[in-house]
Formats: C-alpha cells, sequence, structure tokens
C-alpha cells in the first residue's frame, strides 16, 4: 500500500480477520477521510483470501469493481474511497523499488480518476463476484 506521503508499506496480514479502516483500532489503519472508520474486513483462510465491505459510505472495491465481497487474487488493485492497495500473495519482502515496479506494472496500475471498460470475469477462476451498485 502507498502511505499518505506516497511511501510503498507493505503490510501482512494475519490468519483469519483483518479489520481494514481509518479507526485507530484497525489492524491495518487507512489514512483518508473517504475510508470509513471500519471500511472492511481481509478474510485469510487456508485456501482464499476474501475483502468483505462492512458497509462503508464510499465503497470497496476491486479492480474498479463495487464489491460486497470477493476473493483476492494475486495483483487485485483494492480502493477503499480514494486510498489505494495492491494484493500480493506470495511470502517476499519489497524494496521501495520493487514495490514501485509492482504498482505501476502494465494492466496493474489503477488510475482512479478515468473511466474503464470493465471485465465481467471475476479475479479468481471459478469463483462468482459479488457486485453492488452501477460499473
Amino acid at each position: 500500500m502507498m502511505t499518505a506521503t506516497g511511501e510503498p508499506r507493505q503490510v501482512q496480514l494475519n490468519p483469519l480477520d483483518n479489520k481494514v479502516g481509518r479507526g485507530s483500532t484497525n489492524d491495518v489503519i487507512i489514512d483518508s477521510a473517504q475510508a470509513s472508520r471500519d471500511h472492511a474486513v481481509i478474510a485469510v483462510e487456508q485456501a482464499f483470501v476474501t475483502i468483505t465491505d462492512l458497509g462503508s459510505r464510499n465503497g470497496t472495491f476491486v479492480n474498479d469493481v463495487q464489491i460486497e465481497s470477493q476473493v483476492l487474487a494475486h495483483g487485485d488493485a483494492i480502493r477503499l474511497g480514494t486510498y489505494e492497495m495492491r494484493f500480493i500473495s506470495i511470502d517476499q519482502e519489497f524494496t521501495q523499488v520493487e514495490a514501485m515496479r509492482i504498482l505501476t506494472m502494465h494492466g496493474l496500475l489503477v488510475n482512479i480518476g478515468e473511466a474503464r471498460a470493465h471485465s465481467e470475469a471475476p479475479t479468481a477462476p471459478g469463483v462468482p463476484v459479488s457486485r453492488h451498485g452501477k460499473l
């Protein structure tokens, strides 16, 4: 994820539930007024990692699609309000240069201000997508 100052920061997810939001009691604290105090939860299970919106005001998006709940796949772009992060499914520490390379890889960079065509395919093969709102 990128900090408010633009520095990449790697966050190790804990097994089971990881609460994400602006509130100080969350496991992953988002420094954005557009993020809800308790915005989403990322559940790390044995076979899958899932993100679920907790009724946030500005929504949770995976690859520019607003979701209620979504299984995450390596490289998925997650947006909470105006805050962006990338899901990386490998156990590896990244240097700042490597993190910036991942964030800017062709096809992975998300431009919030630009309308884009969206794929109807889920991010993980064979897993249904739960959608909310308009594309």
